[in-house]
């Protein structure tokens, strides 16, 4: 990955910060080996002193994610010359981290690069901690299926639908877009060969959900959440079998989409012949 889009989905970070005294607002992606990307945002309290910084969110993410190898964080606020992490999140990162890169960037897109050493060259303690008992621990696979796992979307879905009530009856018939991440442009060689494909999406729309209710498409009659394609799902997860129509650039036009404008893409799959 790199440190543009990097500096990009912290960006998107920084509008998740809780900061109502400084309205200084910060956001962090700090990037794994496995490359997986775990964001922060600044959370400030009334309490100054108990503010947290987004280069700690991140970390301290990161690391309750099963995380403890990185590759860079970048660091992106409204300020001129972009923002550099404070003391106390150069000593964190170094000990959590290590000698990572770091991409400082603003809104009006100027950047910065250094490594961790150069922003801390004398830091405390000459290592990040190796001996951490956190990283011996093994509460084997009863316990671990139950962490959040991380997603990092490939692009977004573009149509005149706003609101998931504004989806016509006869969407099938329909025509939206899906413009992909330029950094995962290749992935798309050849997809222009298929006839259909499968988008899974994220319905980052959807509220709570029930596990079993009636449902309006099964002709209000009860089902179970698993048994059923109700949006209001645990995981708000969404799976569409659409028709490819063009695959332009990062841009691959479909018919049949039942996604709103907006909607994170998560992966797009192929159909299988005779599926």
């Amino acid at each position: 990955m790199t440190a543009k889009s990097l500096l990009t989905i912290a960006r998107a970070a920084r509008l998740k910060a809780y900061a109502p005294y400084s309205q200084f607002a910060v956001g962090a992606a700090l990037l794994t080996e496995e490359g997986a990307v775990v964001t922060g945002a600044n959370i400030e309290n009334a309490s100054y002193g108990l503010t947290v910084c987004a280069e700690r969110v991140a970390v301290w993410n990161a690391l309750h994610a099963g995380y403890r190898k990185f590759k860079s964080i970048a660091v992106i606020a409204d300020s001129k010359p972009p923002p550099s992490p404070c003391g106390a999140c150069r000593q964190v990162l170094w000990e959590l981290a290590g000698n990572i890169d770091v991409y400082m960037g603003n809104l009006e897109d100027n950047s910065i690069v250094m490594s961790l050493s150069e922003l801390l060259p004398v830091p405390f303690g000459s290592e990040k901690w190796i001996e951490n008992p956190v990283n011996y621990l093994d509460p084997g696979e009863e316990e671990t299926w139950r962490l959040p796992i991380l997603f990092h979307p490939v692009g977004y879905v573009v149509n005149e639908y706003s609101e998931p009530s504004a989806i016509p009856k006869n969407y099938r018939e329909k025509l939206s877009s899906i413009v992909i991440d330029r950094e995962m442009k290749e992935g798309l060689y050849r997809l222009d060969e298929e006839e259909q494909l499968i988008i899974i999406a994220y319905l980052h729309r959807v509220g709570d959900y029930i596990l079993k209710d009636k449902r309006s498409g099964r002709g209000n009659e009860t089902y179970g959440v698993f048994a059923c394609r109700t949006p209001s799902r645990p995981n708000a997860l969404a799976q569409s079998t659409v028709e490819l129509i063009t695959v332009r650039e990062n841009v691959i036009t479909v018919k049949g989409l039942d996604l709103i404008n907006g909607t994170p893409v998560l992966d797009i799959k192929t159909v299988l012949p005779g599926n």
